[in-house]
């Protein structure tokens, strides 16, 4: 269930409007004169597999090096070397991160390791994001090294040995996630958001785009225009290929164009172990450029130049990481102040899953009239997981636009569904153009009675208004239908009304026509219009399992209710398939569309039998705005 008390707006942190919790651990207490031990994370807890913990042992600094510091002269992206634990995903973007030291600081704070001052009690303090809030880790300074030597197992400074803020960071994650073991492994945009609380979207053309490698080339280099860092990793398919780390991340630092050429610059976190093809250090295309046209990488440090055909080749999961989407993708920043966080979990009947998605927690919001026609949003969704190696499902979360809303139902039309899909993904996002109205957000895991919490994250230009979960007791009625084909002529569904009713036995309940003494007595609506309007009829009874028939007729006629003489005589008229009749077995939801000339008509709705009780709702959706009038509804 959603809470609401943790959904709005408080405060100003690096310019998004936020709600702030301060749910900071207390500071470990430490004996004065001694230095702090972390029992709860002691060397067989950081790492489990004893093959690997019987060949190390923990040392501080101050017994690695005989002048130790957090940092000696600054950060930079050549700071970080990866060590024997998998953390290459995670290493790529504190690269990325290091050279913006206002980033960094929101991860290690000033006084987040005093070494060689009075404060300095043997630990290092530092914050990740987490499931919407900063937490704070707590550990001790004892890094693993290998037995008799000062030389340490995991990441380590690149230029400096008496630099120590990449080990202790690396530890950091280790606990924050259980263990060294734990973090193995990973997305880099998982570990932007875990640096900076912001969205990492992985760029994801169509193959077939004759355009794709171009529209990739353009992204990232307006994405890094803008400000934001770009990721990328190479399958293991081609590990040792002309260089290449196979199943290892990579940050780009930088594109440009030589000689017509596209380039990106790629950096590997190891520090060194660079591409050896077209376009690397010392390769002959460089031959031809000018000293200075773009700034070259002559060192072994693990940065190098690639042409784009090879990227492509390469290279995959591009994933653009930002503080605020880019939404336009034009290389300036937007304007995307607002965040609402929606907290919610899957639990019981609401751990619906994909076949009925409707059932999952719904969440409405309203987009409020501006000054634009549409305003710009992006949903991030994110899964709750106590541990990065927990059981993971597959997931999404879909984007509705309510097209009308009683108080038993609304009716909704799905945005965005050719390209949202499900997903392992820790986090995902969608782009949308919203225009004023009221939406859904509805997530669901792929398949049902999986039980787990999440977070949405709606980021929008203006305040979004009326944030609430929908009541489970009224019904959702989707329609896929947006325009209605006549001739070499378009009609936009613009117009949508819904009449609610109910079959009752002995009253209205009268079944399909061959029982003459009841059949008109079904419900019935006239339908008023006053030029050619293409029409939508959806016919939607209550999902509560049961095993019923559904058919619906249109008559031209305004004589409502009709009789079951006019009702036999009368000629049907066709829907746009030149279907007299729509009949369906064993259907909650059935739909016919029709072009419908101006003047009166009248729909009759009814179940396979007699005596069926059951809540129904007619939605009507048209091109052009139309008049009903209910008959024997049942209500």
């Amino acid at each position: 269930m959603a809470d609401s008390r943790r959904t709005g707006y408080a405060g100003m942190i690096s310019g998004l409007m936020v709600r702030s919790f301060d749910l900071r651990l207390p500071v470990p207490k430490v004996t004065p004169g001694q230095l702090w031990e972390d029992n709860n994370f002691d060397l067989h807890v950081a790492i489990p597999d004893p093959k690997i913990a019987q060949g190390l042992e923990w040392k501080r600094p101050m017994e690695i090096s005989d002048h130790p510091q957090l940092f000696t002269d600054g950060t930079t992206r050549f700071d970080i070397r990866q060590g024997q634990a998998g953390t290459c995903w995670f290493l790529a973007m504190v690269a990325s991160i290091a050279k913006d030291d206002a980033r960094l600081k929101e991860v290690i704070l000033d006084d987040a390791y005093p070494i060689g001052s009075w404060a300095y009690r043997g630990m290092f303090h530092a914050r990740f994001w987490r499931f919407g809030q900063w937490e704070d880790v707590y550990v001790d300074d004892r890094l693993p090294v290998y037995k008799g030597t000062s030389n340490l197992w995991g990441a380590r400074s690149a230029l400096d040995s008496h630099e120590f803020w990449v080990p202790l960071l690396e530890k950091a994650l280790a606990k924050c996630h259980g263990s060294y073991e734990a973090v193995d492994g990973g997305r880099p945009g998982d570990a932007y958001i875990a640096m900076t609380g912001g969205v990492a979207e992985t760029l994801d053309y169509d193959e077939s785009d004759v355009n794709r490698s171009q529209k990739t080339f353009n992204r990232i280099r307006n994405a890094l225009q803008s400000g934001a860092l770009v990721t990328t990793e190479v399958p293991k398919q081609f590990n040792k290929t002309l260089g290449l780390v196979g199943q290892h991340a990579y940050s780009v630092t930088e594109t440009a164009v030589v000689k017509g050429k596209s380039l990106m610059r790629i950096l590997n976190p190891w520090g060194d172990t660079e591409w050896t093809g077209p376009w690397s250090d010392k390769s002959r295309e460089w031959e031809d450029v000018s000293i200075g046209e773009v700034p070259r990488a002559v060192k072994d440090e693990g940065e190098f130049w690639i042409c784009l055909d090879d990227f492509m080749r390469y290279f995959r999961k591009p994933t653009v990481c930002s503080l605020t989407p880019d939404f336009d993708q034009d290389g300036v920043p937007d304007s995307l102040k607002y965040v609402t966080n929606i907290y919610g979990e899957w639990r019981g009947e609401t751990a619906a899953g994909f076949k009925n998605k409707l059932e999952n927690p719904r969440f409405k919001f309203t987009v409020p009239k501006s000054g634009s026609a549409k305003v710009p949003v992006v949903v991030q969704f994110i899964k709750k997981r106590e541990h990065r190696k927990a059981t993971n499902f597959s997931t999404r979360c879909d984007v509705f636009k309510v097209l009308d809303q009683t108080d038993r139902n609304a009716t909704v039309r799905i945005l965005g569904e050719e390209t949202n899909m499900y997903s392992y993904a820790n986090q995902t996002t969608s782009r949308h153009e919203l225009s004023a109205g009221a939406y859904f957000i509805i997530p669901s895991t792929r398949e049902p009675g999986q039980e787990k919490s999440f977070l949405i994250r709606v980021f929008s230009s203006i305040l979004l208004g009326n944030v609430s979960e929908f009541p489970s007791d009224q019904a959702l009625i989707t329609s896929a239908t947006t325009t209605v084909t006549s001739g070499v002529q378009n009609f936009s569904l613009d117009f949508t009304e819904t009449v609610n009713g109910a079959w009752k036995a002995g009253v209205n309940a009268g079944g399909q026509n061959r029982y003459r003494d009841t059949h008109a007595t079904n419900p019935q609506l006239v339908i008023s219009v006053s030029q050619r309007t293409a029409v939508e009829f959806l016919l939607v009874r209550e999902n509560d399992g049961d095993i019923v028939n559904l058919g619906l007729r249109l008559f031209p006629t305004g004589n409502a209710p009709m009789g079951i003489d006019e009702i036999y005589s009368l000629e049907k008229e066709k829907d746009t398939d030149g279907k007299e009749y729509t009949f369906i077995s064993d259907a909650q939801q059935i739909n016919a569309t029709y072009m419908l000339e101006p003047g009166e008509h009248t729909l009759l709705v009814h179940t396979d039998k007699p005596d069926v009780e059951k809540q129904f709702a007619v939605v009507v959706r048209s091109s052009s705005p139309v008049k009903l009038r209910p008959y024997q509804t049942g209500l």
